[in-house]
């Protein structure tokens, strides 16, 4: 906004006070004499620094006698600084009489630095700590499905959410209103009652679905996916959804449609990690995408209406590319599975940054891969792996900050009779004497880019939520989201306190019960969003603060569920064997929406 405040000194126009020259200039109507006025503006010019020490130095230069007769009568410092404080404000007041207040100044000044809020918050260089205030156990939840396979990727953009799978399908999802948390009521005999949350039980409603090879445009040329489909992501815009599959494809489709527009064939193997940038540049037409393939290289793309293109390769992995996220405009990471690295990329500059993993002696069980991670943007993300370990990086370190250990747990021992063929109990248990329980490794990986919410899922039966410190050292875990249901505890209880039996530790789980899985299958994949309400986004700014104080506030999780790990065939949820269930997962979907703490608001 231009304004008096904002520009700067040498361009202020501000009526000064020259008593030596023109004593009658500061009534207003009255004209100072021209000698006077020609000073004033020749001082004006020259002087520069703050209005504050102007007008001191203005002062103390007309009018030493004064304020030396000042002095003598017992003027102390505060009484000056006041007196200075006064004629600055009096100045302030003419400029206000004479050029007046512009509204619309105003009103830009406003959206200005909502929108600046926004924008830093968009880049990552906000941290808002909104973790300690979600009510993760009492999250109610609803499973969809429409596919027969494994559903191996998910992606959001709302009110929308597309889903992937193992049958080739692409289905694009609307999501549902959460209900209120709470509301009171009056009874029949006039008592005052807090009604409980009731449980999300409406689901999304499945909008589309596109399947296999499709005919496109007029050139009635086919295109889709042949093989399994394991990876999506949307643009930031949401008119663009790209997939990549086993068929080396990536296919970038119209999202309101969901008609394919483009196939590029450039990579060499199955494209298994798509991450748009999470916002467009100025200095580029279109959208940035990265991809990360089997081909041990991640891509770079320029998404745009009007047109796509292939723009440059990064090599520097060992093994395959399991997974890649967009940390900024030219900026990723990513992981390289078995080779025990994740890379900071810097396209523009041309150079890489290699953060280690897997070398921890004192570690119950060595990584021998890391498939997942996660950014925090700009300098800090989170990786997983086949350890079950959960880990905190910084740009500036080459070494985890903080790691969790055993973050999911650890499967149990099968009986001996599906691990050995001997019928001789004796016989049996000493052929498997040396068989511990194995980790569950990290399937899955999300955060809240500008908040401390990482979030992670393996096939123990729940998405567990964890908390970055204020400091970005550590990781405190928040306990397994919607597992309210397992604790008699009221639904606000601090979920710290219901960490102990609900997060395993590195005590031996072999001993331990473990408690009914809610989600029966693997968790190949997590997008999370946050609901806030309608006068906080564009086109709400109509309603009343009585009518946003009962929108919906909190997190968005959707998680991709399966029978079988998205990569491979692997059935580890069949591995499971919980007392009481019967081993097999379900092929499909599954969305939390987590409210606040007694409605607390997060800082927006």
């Amino acid at each position: 906004m231009s304004s008096f405040f904002t520009v700067p000194n040498s361009q202020r126009k501000r009526k000064r006070d020259d008593r030596a020259a023109a004593p009658g200039a500061k009534k207003r109507g009255v004209d100072a004499k021209p000698d006077g006025g020609r000073r004033t503006r020749e001082r004006e010019e020259s002087i520069s620094g703050s209005d504050l020490d102007d007008d001191a130095a203005i002062d103390t230069a007309e009018s030493g006698d004064e304020s030396g007769s000042d002095s003598d009568d017992g003027e102390t410092a505060a009484d000056r600084r006041l007196k200075l404080a006064e004629r600055y404000l009096s100045n302030i007041q003419e400029e206000v009489d004479e050029a007046g207040f512009d509204a619309a100044d105003i009103d830009r000044d406003l959206i200005a630095e909502r929108l600046k809020k926004d924008v830093d918050e968009f880049k990552g260089r906000t941290f808002r700590q909104i973790a300690s205030k979600l009510s993760v156990l009492s999250a109610p939840h609803s499973f969809f499905r429409s596919d027969t396979q494994s559903t191996t990727a998910i992606a959001v953009h709302p009110p929308y959410v597309y889903t992937v799978s193992k049958d080739k399908v692409l289905t694009k999802w609307e999501l549902a209103e959460p209900s209120v948390p709470a509301s009171t009521e009056v009874n029949g005999d006039n008592d005052t009652s807090t009604r409980p949350p009731r449980p999300q039980r409406k689901k999304p409603k499945r909008v589309k679905y596109a399947r296999g090879m499709r005919k496109v445009g007029e050139s009635d040329e086919d295109q889709g996916h042949t093989k399994n489909i394991l990876s999506i992501a949307v643009s930031p815009s949401g008119k663009f959804v790209a997939t990549g599959g086993e068929d080396n494809k990536l296919i970038i489709w119209d999202a309101e449609t969901l008609t394919p527009m483009k196939t590029f064939l450039h990579h060499r193997d199955s494209v298994c990690s798509l991450s748009f940038a999470r916002h467009i540049s100025t200095m580029s037409s279109g959208e940035q995408l990265f991809s990360g393939s089997y081909d041990r290289t991640i891509k770079t793309w320029s998404i745009s209406g009007a047109g796509h293109a292939y723009v440059e390769t990064l090599f520097g992995h060992q093994d395959h590319v399991t997974g890649v996220a967009a940390m900024t405009i030219d900026e990723c990471v990513s992981v390289g599975a078995r080779d025990r690295t994740a890379r900071l990329w810097k396209v523009v500059d041309e150079t890489q940054l290699v953060f280690r993993g897997g070398a921890s002696r004192n570690a119950p069980y060595h990584e021998s891969n890391i498939d997942c991670i996660a950014p925090l943007p700009p300098t800090h993300f989170v990786t997983g792996s086949d350890s079950g370990s959960l880990c905190l990086w910084s740009v500036h370190k080459k070494k985890p900050l903080y790691t969790v250990r055993l973050a999911h747990g650890v499967d149990p021992i099968p009986p001996l009779n599906v691990l050995s063929p001997e019928t001789d109990e004796a016989t049996a248990a000493h052929n498997t004497r040396h068989m511990r329980p194995m980790p569950r490794w990290i399937t899955a990986l999300a955060t809240l880019p500008g908040t401390d919410v990482v979030l992670s899922g393996s096939w123990d039966g729940y998405i567990r939520a964890w908390r970055v410190s204020e400091d970005k050292k550590t990781l405190v875990p928040l306990g397994p989201i919607g597992a309210g249901s397992l604790s008699t505890s009221a639904p606000d209880t601090p979920s710290k306190q219901l960490n102990q039996t609900l997060v395993p530790d590195s005590t031996p789980e072999s001993e331990q019960k473990d408690p009914e899985p809610l989600i029966k299958g693997v968790i190949n994949d997590i997008a999370v969003f946050e609901r806030r309400p309608d006068s906080d986004i564009p086109g709400g700014e109509g309603k009343s603060k009585a009518e946003t104080a009962n929108e919906p506030r909190g997190l968005s999780i959707v998680a991709a569920v399966g029978k079988e790990h998205r990569l491979a065939r692997w059935k580890c949820f069949n591995n499971n064997f919980y007392e009481g269930t019967t081993p097999g997962g379900r092929n499909g979907a599954v969305v939390f929406e987590v409210p606040f703490v007694n409605d607390a608001r997060a800082d927006v």
